[in-house]
């Protein structure tokens, strides 16, 4: 696992955007802030109360830029008139 070092300023952007996000995996991405903080992956793992695995694979995300999942929804079976109603 890649070390991660942050600015001060990188650090207060993602507690902003932490403390606004209403997306618990995205929430959860952002958690990375521990891991520079000097917690470990079995310490985070247990704070956030998700698999070890899952906590390697968040800070692995955050070092190739991606936060949000990229899951994107389903497509909708209403036409545009039924969605409206």
């Amino acid at each position: 696992m890649k070390r991660i070092t942050l600015s001060l300023e990188e650090k207060s952007q993602l507690e902003r955007r932490h403390k606004a996000c209403r997306d618990k995996r995205e929430c959860d991405r952002i958690n990375v802030l521990l891991c520079c903080e000097g917690w470990t992956v079995p310490m985070i793992s247990q704070a956030l109360r998700i698999h070890e695995t899952s906590v390697s694979r968040h800070i692995n995300d955050y070092n190739d830029n991606k936060l949000k999942p990229e899951n994107g929804g389903s497509q909708s079976a209403l036409n545009q008139q039924e969605t409206v109603k």
